[in-house]
């Protein structure tokens, strides 16, 4: 029996079974940031009061750009589930990279101490980059479509043609 008529075994399902945890971690971690993000805003209470024009602008930007996702999602015929998984995906991606980097740091020998006042020194800079962070995820998760013809363009190229 050669390689390509083998039945699909045990390397297959492996393989399948790591990529859909790999996937479902991502989703967690996605998923979790961005409610985390929500939460953030409202520090104690649930009042409106308490946001900053701040944390207001961004979730008007953050709703037109996964207005622009589900349009862009919906143009492109893609499946819910890749509609909702892409957004996720990256925000997981970033949020990944950034505990390894914190984990790098740790190894390298700072202090937690040192970490939680870098933090609390520099909470506003983090939240600023969390938040564009965030709306870049949604940007570069909407599908990128094939620009059209205009009618000039493809009437001159059949005048071409001929």
């Amino acid at each position: 029996m050669t390689e390509s008529n083998q039945p699909k075994g045990v390397k297959h399902w492996a393989k399948a079974t790591l990529l859909f945890l790999g996937q479902s971690l991502l989703l967690c971690i996605g998923l979790a940031s961005l409610v985390y993000t929500f939460v953030d805003f409202f520090e104690g209470n649930f009042t409106f009061s308490e946001l900053s024009l701040l944390e207001i602008v961004f979730s008007l930007l953050l709703l037109s750009l996964i207005s622009r996702h589900l349009t862009a999602s919906k143009a492109a015929q893609l499946k819910w589930t890749s509609v909702i998984y892409r957004p996720l995906r990256n925000i997981g991606w970033v949020n990944l990279a950034l505990l390894c980097l914190a984990i790098f740091f740790l190894l390298k020998g700072a202090e937690i101490d040192e970490l939680n006042q870098f933090m609390a020194k520099n909470s506003n800079r983090m939240q600023w980059l969390d938040l564009i962070v965030l709306q870049l995820c949604f940007y570069w998760a909407a599908p990128k479509l094939p620009a059209k013809q205009t009618v000039t363009e493809s009437s001159s190229t059949e005048g071409l043609a001929q």
